[in-house]
């Protein structure tokens, strides 16, 4: 697909890289000269039969990210669409996702791992608070700003209260990242993204995923089997961030935390005791990447699930 010049009143100044469904853009707002990203889904290039699935996710996204304000929050500023193409306009975020830095094998102390999830917290409960489940929390989807600042990113598969999009019995996440009810296939709440953050924080502060395997190993391990104690993998965590996890990770949605600001009202203290400090207050967290501050390394937009 050719880059266009312009998307509706965006100038188009080039390719971001490819996304879950097209082409991401960096794009310039001349009206107030503001840069953007412009995710896109290119209509030509799907089969009738996933167009019509693939667009009702694309206007999903831009509905339930568009209701939302917030600084944990990548923004959403407008949507478009055309005969080509079906285009969702959003903030422009330099800096990396979660995923890239576990995947350069970047290890977080405690309090640095403390303050990402935190962070995630902060995100996650307002949006839960605006009747808006994510459903597909995972590193990937946590963009890294050059600050140090978190961006939670990607609802295409998003719930939102009332709405009739997703249906019982459809699967919907990423394995490593998904609760029991998602295998299942049945209804999910906030607890599904609840429990998909206690997954990240387990593999932040262990440096292991709880879940391992092909998807039926990780299926079955999610649906029975605990995770190992996460003191047994880092001996500096208390019982306290043991007690933290295991209720984050339980398999029955009643017995994990129910909101986003008690999940993180233990873990401040879990964390503070691992530590022997204080309660923690929520920071950017600073970020080395080989030696480089983040400040100081190459942008990357990474807008691209």
């Amino acid at each position: 697909m050719l880059t266009p010049n312009k998307i509706g009143k965006y100038e188009i100044q080039g390719q971001l890289g490819t996304g879950g469904m097209g082409m991401v853009y960096k794009g310039w707002d001349a009206s107030i000269a503001r840069g953007v990203a412009i995710k896109s889904i290119d209509k030509t290039s799907l089969p009738e039969a996933e167009l019509l699935g693939a667009l009702q996710r694309f206007r999903n996204e831009a509905q339930a990210v568009g209701r939302l304000v917030h600084p944990r929050i990548v923004q959403i500023y407008d949507y478009l669409e055309a005969e080509q193409g079906a285009y969702i306009v959003m903030e422009l975020v330099n800096g990396k996702t979660l995923a890239s830095y576990i995947a350069q094998k970047v290890r977080y102390d405690i309090a640095d791992a403390g303050q990402i999830i935190l962070q995630i917290l902060d995100g996650i409960g307002y949006a839960h608070e605006q009747g808006v489940v994510h459903r597909d929390l995972k590193p990937s989807n946590i963009l890294i700003n050059q600050d140090g600042r978190i961006k939670i990113n990607d609802f295409g598969i998003a719930h939102i209260e009332a709405s009739e999009l997703t249906q019982v019995g459809e699967v919907l996440g990423t394995p490593h990242y998904m609760s029991p009810e998602q295998f299942l296939g049945i209804p999910v709440e906030a607890t599904a993204d609840l429990f998909s953050i206690a997954i990240m924080a387990y593999e932040l502060l262990t440096g292991f995923k709880p879940f391992n395997g092909n998807v039926a190993a990780v299926m079955h391990q999610v649906l029975h089997e605990p995770p190992t104690t996460p003191s047994k993998l880092n001996p500096k965590l208390v019982p306290s961030m043991d007690r933290v996890l295991q209720k984050g990770l339980a398999k029955k949605p009643s017995e994990r935390y129910q909101t986003a600001h008690d999940f993180a009202a233990d873990l401040r203290v879990a964390i503070a005791e691992s530590q022997g400090q204080s309660a923690l207050k929520i920071e950017p967290v600073a970020h080395q990447v080989a030696g480089m501050d983040i400040a100081h390394a190459v942008p990357e937009s990474v807008l691209l699930n």
